[in-house]
């Protein structure tokens, strides 16, 4: 008898072990991939309030709209304005390289979990992470080969912001558009032009011009040449958009 009691007790000290492991496994890998989900689903959330930012933005360099406000669901992400990204343009006649401009303009940045962001930078979204990224929006940039449209918005503040918490606006007002340069004489055989951001964000933007028929270097220049011999039209385009995140 004294046998079978000490055996009852080892059996239920074993299935009551293995219950207690089952659960904190459950809990473990059930937790982890609840968070997974929740950050996706934060992510997806992210990029669709993105896509109203843009066309907000939009509407102030292409509507003339005065201001919009876009909200901006953050959970446990922040939006901050990053450091200052510098696109230059020159174009050239054949014979001399003319500057056109260079323009300081600060990103939108949506930093979630696992180093994952998503980047407004000059008209354009990028979604990143640590091992690399891909556009998820085109900049207002038009290609062809006897017209050539550069569109700089030019998103900037004061000073970098940053704010977390729950729900975020992004406060953006049309200051000023400029057309920075204008020839519609066929007088122009190139035009260059430079995104010196985040290297990750470079390389993506230089990926973009190539694949409109840019041809970027080292240096980070990229040359568009019209292939038969001129540009009809070749503009500059310079929009002053003020931004604010607010609580």
């Amino acid at each position: 008898m004294a046998d079978r009691a000490v055996s009852e007790v080892l059996s239920f000290a074993l299935v009551f072990s293995l219950i207690v492991a089952s659960i904190i496994l459950v809990s473990v890998s059930g937790l982890g991939a609840l968070q997974n989900a929740r950050d996706a689903e934060q992510m997806e959330n992210a990029e669709r309030a993105f896509d109203v930012l843009s066309d907000n933005i939009a509407d102030l360099h292409k509507q003339g709209a005065p201001s919009r406000a876009t909200e901006v669901s953050l959970g446990e992400a922040s939006l901050r304005t990053g450091e200052n990204t510098t696109i230059s343009v020159h174009v050239h006649d054949g014979t001399a390289p003319k500057d056109v401009g260079t323009w300081e303009v600060r990103p939108v940045i949506y930093a979630g979990n696992q180093e994952r962001e998503l980047v407004y930078e000059a008209g354009a979204v990028y979604r990143t992470n640590r091992d690399g990224g891909v556009q998820k929006r085109a900049p207002p940039i038009l290609v062809s080969d006897d017209r050539v449209l550069i569109t700089v918005v030019g998103t900037t503040a004061s000073n970098q912001q940053s704010l977390g918490g729950s729900t975020v606006l992004v406060r953006t007002n049309h200051r000023n558009s400029n057309v920075s340069f204008a020839d519609t004489g066929g007088n122009i055989e190139h035009v260059n032009v430079s995104v010196d951001a985040d290297p990750q964000r470079e390389a993506l933007w230089q990926s973009y011009f190539e694949s409109e028929g840019f041809t970027c270097a080292a240096n980070g220049w990229c040359n568009f040449t019209s292939s038969s011999g001129g540009i009809d039209r070749t503009y500059v385009v310079y929009h002053d958009i003020a931004v604010e995140i607010d609580q």
